[in-house]
């Protein structure tokens, strides 16, 4: 896409930035929560007449690298790729934000080709420290403590990459202290945007041709703690789902005591509400989430979960969980895969705990070796596999409604008749179903969708009515 007030290219004698028109590419690692990150710093420089956003195929000036630092391996992803860009474009400027860029701003400084580490403070700031960017090779730092983020950064997204859902994002940083995590270290303490704000970037979305919503933050359901000491979550859900063009409206993750009763009955009752709750659980033994610094027990994630299950027949429920956290023996893992068998979740993201410089549990004894941490998360993969299964076989034979992804591209070769296109996309319940239509799709609208057989993982249906492109 390229900004209507970027009037000329850049000629071959106008090597700095700033001469011309200056053009960005970005990489973006981690959550959808830095999904939207990027959109925000993309927004915020093509505002200036200066920069152009365009793919990497065009040979950009700058590129902008959005990192995640939850695990050792999230760091190194994000290294790697930035000695690959300045491999394959020694000439551009590397730019790198988010939370690695936050956490430790001088270990990426001092890799070749970075020009510029920006911190979540200064983001705001983006276009003006790219102007004043050092070299290749001489990175200049602007990253402001993290303390310094006192408020939610106001950003007037109106186009999103991913076209079929928009990320909205509601809520900053974190207040909590869990012992494995170092959020409140780079994304600082929590931070909501006011509800009329939010309307408004969801208005503008909606007209833009996006359907479907989902609200994101740090921590969720501490929306609107900040901005006048009440929980406001329900409230803006209420709201939002008034609006007219939102085909539908979907939580990201949400923590389980923040998942009260009303949002539960709200989505009970509410079609356009997303029958979907991710909700980190972490352990099921109450030992290890004592030391995690967690504020549930065992037993009351799993009446939550049973609530949810009995409440809103075929919601989708997913769940993070960490293993291999300092002192978790083979018994307390165990604990956790039995409990995970009973209950109705619908799929596992099961993560290999890794020790995070800044957070209490880098220093615990009983660090566990890496193959027996790799073991146990490669057994809650295996589980999450049969709980997706048996949650994608309960609904063959019905028709759903999904809704069809931009980007996802049309597998005629797979096709089980001539003529036919295939799109993919998800239902509200959050499963993923291969559509099978006689014409294209229009991108991120919703179709009907009969389910017909499960086939390498995946729901496969015909779509019986909607989504003409």
């Amino acid at each position: 896409m390229k900004t209507e007030s970027c009037e000329r290219e850049r000629t071959d004698s106008e090597a700095s930035i700033g001469a011309g028109c200056t053009k960005v590419a970005f990489t973006t690692f981690g959550c959808r929560l830095n999904q939207y990150d990027t959109e925000s710093l993309r927004t915020l420089l093509q505002a200036s007449a200066r920069f152009e956003t365009v793919d990497r195929s065009a040979e950009p000036d700058v590129f902008v690298v959005n990192t995640c630092s939850v695990t050792a391996q999230a760091d190194a992803a994000a290294r790697k790729a930035i000695r690959r860009i300045h491999s394959r474009h020694p000439g551009a400027r590397i730019v790198v934000a988010g939370c690695y860029a936050q956490r430790a701003p001088h270990e990426l400084a001092a890799i070749e080709g970075v020009s510029l580490v920006i911190g979540a403070a200064d983001r705001e700031r983006i276009a003006e420290e790219i102007e004043r960017a050092a070299p290749p090779g001489a990175a200049r730092l602007a990253v402001s403590p993290i303390e310094d983020a006192r408020t939610f950064l106001e950003v007037p997204i109106a186009e999103m990459t991913e076209r079929s859902r928009a990320f909205v994002k509601i809520q900053e940083g974190c207040d909590e202290a869990c012992a494995f995590c170092i959020i409140p270290q780079t994304r600082g303490r929590s931070r909501s945007r006011a509800l009329p704000n939010v309307v408004v970037q969801v208005e503008r979305l909606l007209d833009a041709g996006y359907s479907e919503v989902v609200l994101t933050g740090v921590h969720l359901g501490d929306y609107g703690m900040d901005l006048d000491g009440r929980r406001l979550l329900s409230d803006l859900i209420r709201r939002l789902l008034r609006l007219p063009g939102l085909s539908r409206l979907r939580l990201s993750s949400i923590e389980p005591a923040s998942i009260s009763e009303e949002l539960i009955d709200l989505m009970a009752s509410e079609r356009k509400f997303a029958r979907h709750f991710h909700i980190p659980f972490q352990s099921g033994n109450d030992e290890i989430l004592r030391r995690m610094g967690r504020r549930y027990s065992a037993a009351g994630f799993r009446s939550l979960v049973e609530r949810i299950a009995n409440r809103i027949p075929g919601c989708g429920i997913g769940s993070d969980v960490i293993c291999g956290f300092p002192g978790e023996s083979d018994s307390h893992f165990q604990d956790t895969f039995d409990l995970l068998v009973e209950l109705p979740v619908t799929y596992i993201h099961p993560f290999t705990y890794s020790n995070r410089p800044g957070s209490a549990s880098a220093g615990f004894d009983g660090q566990v070796p890496g193959e027996v941490k790799k073991r146990r998360t490669r057994a809650l993969k295996r589980l999450s596999a049969v709980k997706t299964e048996a949650a994608q076989s309960v609904h063959l034979g019905e028709v759903v409604e999904v809704l069809a992804e931009v980007g996802q591209g049309t597998y005629r070769q797979f096709a089980p008749r001539a003529n036919a296109v295939e799109t993919r996309g998800w239902t509200d319940n959050y499963l993923r179903v291969r559509c099978i239509s006689s014409a294209p799709i229009a991108d991120g609208k919703p179709v009907s969708v009969q389910l017909e057989r499960l086939e390498d993982a995946e729901l496969i249906g015909t779509v019986v009515s909607g989504g003409s492109a």
